[in-house]
């Protein structure tokens, strides 16, 4: 009976052992997880982080005009939309007795490099002035800003008896191109100036926060009053087109306002 007192009590104590034990071992769970979550964090902040660059836009790459060039004369304006004052080149090729052919290049700001595109109806002798004017952004339409696409380029193409014969250039990324219209499919061409039976001018007229062209003609038979019509003109695909009726009226010589109807009157734009 004292054996079995001695065993019984031998095998509780072991048991005691036994509990305790477990006990321990479940404790230390914990830590290992925290370790576990600790490394697990320390790895995701030493991940690499990636960033995003927007790459420039491309230049472009029209070669400056030649040494050689004749007959050059410049102007300024924002031609590609980015706030930034753009150089206008107009440029003979020939020379000084027959400069044609003419060339339009426009020279952008911020190292984006120039586009350059002939003059095929400049004036081919040295009699007629060719150069460049200005430029205006006349692309606004009613209810609608300028489309965002930079100043159009005026440029001075030739003369005629009594006119000087002005041509409208569009910038599109590289690319320059002749507005066409508002007669026909043919390339711009407004004669400004005039005589005592006829007028011929343009005019930007404000509009959606930014302007349009409007061209102006005048006609009289004794130089004492005329008849005056002035056209809304919009840019859309490159291409110059009437937008509404033309506005007509009688106008005295004497008025004033009849002055218009002879000249060029964009602000950014010389009159020729």
């Amino acid at each position: 009976m004292g054996f079995s007192r001695r065993s019984v009590a031998f095998v509780a104590c072991v048991l005691v052992m036994l509990s305790a034990a477990a006990c321990s071992k479940d404790s230390k769970k914990p830590a290992a997880a925290s370790a576990s979550s600790s490394s697990s964090s320390s790895s995701a902040s030493l991940a690499p982080s990636t960033t995003t660059t927007t790459a420039p836009p491309s230049a472009c790459d029209a070669t400056p005009p030649p040494a050689s060039a004749v007959n050059v004369t410049h102007a300024e304006a924002d031609f590609n939309g980015d706030g930034e004052p753009d150089t206008l080149t107009v440029y003979g090729t020939g020379t000084v007795q027959q400069p044609s052919p003419y060339h339009l290049q426009i020279q952008l700001a911020g190292s984006l490099g120039a586009a350059d595109n002939a003059i095929t109806d400049a004036a081919t002798d040295n009699n007629q002035v060719v150069k460049a004017l200005g430029g205006a952004d006349i692309t606004a339409s009613a209810g609608l800003p300028p489309d965002g696409s930079g100043a159009e380029a005026f440029v001075q193409v030739g003369s005629g008896a009594s006119d000087a014969l002005v041509g409208v250039f569009q910038l599109i990324g590289c690319n320059i191109t002749r507005l066409t219209g508002p007669q026909g499919a043919g390339p711009s061409l407004f004669p400004i100036g005039g005589s005592v039976t006829h007028l011929d001018g343009l005019r930007c007229d404000g509009t959606a926060g930014g302007v349009r062209l409007v061209q102006l003609s005048g006609t009289s038979n004794d130089g004492l009053s005329y008849n005056t019509t002035e056209t809304r003109l919009q840019v859309q695909n490159g291409a110059l087109t009437p937008l509404g009726a033309p506005i007509v009226a009688t106008v005295d010589a004497s008025d004033p306002q009849l002055q218009g109807f002879s000249a060029l009157d964009c602000q950014g734009v010389l009159s020729p």
